[in-house]
């Protein structure tokens, strides 16, 4: 077998646990096999255990709980910061001070980092080996916002705040800047929760509870300071929105702060109950 053939391999081959991935490897090498046998052989173990992955309820409560549910709600958290950085770069009339809105900005941001970061690592966690899928599912959910394809198919026109026309070019930098700066805010952070979840699948309870604690007030503080920024807007206010209303989107992406503190006192309860111990013979 060539060095290329036996790297090809290698790297399938992580998609195995790290224990059966010695042992599968090292079989190979002794049985001899070409490059094409030994790699159908290999794809045919990996979709096995994928498959095998699944008839648990951790993968599914990841797809569906982490993916989708918090997912969907990120991605609204994406689009409000994403619309918020535009306005206050294009220069849109607010009756608050340049303070703050950045206080605001900046508020939205770091708890978009940190709501990243979470959702990530408690995907890592519950997914394992089936995480290319989930992840995969929590980015195009996430990133796929409506807005960008309400602007692409001309349901939404951006107009420049004096004059009311279409945006111009240097505000098509400016957009696009934006856009990247967010996806970057979701992306890095993420992937960094997802990797560690991965490898570390649970947390110590003190750091559950400094991770739900950090999660808690962050929807606190988002929910009071966007009902206080959007009627801020000039020349017309924005109408308020009731604050059941603000707050649904951020419970809903906080929820998996609430499941890695409660794996962390389960495991915890267990490492601490005390296990029977056979009594001698007489």
């Amino acid at each position: 077998m060539t060095r290329v053939g036996w790297w090809l391999l290698s790297v399938l081959a992580r998609a195995l646990e790290p224990a059966e991935r010695d042992v599968v490897l090292g079989d190979l090498a002794e049985s001899g096999e070409g490059v094409g046998a030994a790699t159908r052989n290999l794809l045919g173990l990996i979709v096995r255990r994928q498959v095998g992955l699944w008839l648990f309820w951790r993968p599914w409560l990841a797809l569906f709980g982490v993916s989708c549910l918090a997912g969907l709600s990120l991605s609204r958290i994406v689009f409000r910061l994403n619309v918020d950085l535009y306005k206050h770069a294009a220069g849109y009339a607010t009756s608050l001070s340049a303070g703050q809105e950045m206080a605001f900005l900046l508020c939205l941001a770091g708890a978009l980092t940190v709501w990243s970061w979470t959702c990530g690592f408690v995907l890592g966690s519950l997914s394992g080996r089936a995480v290319w899928l989930t992840w995969s599912v929590f980015y195009f959910v996430v990133l796929d916002s409506a807005w960008a394809r309400f602007v692409l198919t001309g349901n939404i026109i951006l107009r420049n705040p004096r004059t009311h026309e279409a945006v111009r070019d240097s505000l098509q930098g400016t957009l696009r800047l934006v856009m990247a700066t967010t996806a970057l805010l979701f992306l890095v952070p993420a992937l960094c929760g997802a990797f560690a979840g991965v490898r570390r699948r649970i947390v110590t309870v003190r750091h559950a509870y400094l991770i739900g604690s950090v999660n808690a007030a962050l929807t606190i503080f988002t929910t009071w300071s966007t009902g206080w920024y959007d009627p801020a807007h000039l020349p017309a206010r924005w109408p308020g929105v009731p604050w059941s209303t603000r707050l649904l989107p951020f419970l809903l992406v906080s929820w998996p702060a609430a499941c890695l503190l409660v794996a962390s006192l389960r495991a915890a309860a267990q490492g601490a109950r005390p296990r029977l111990r056979r009594m001698p013979e007489p």
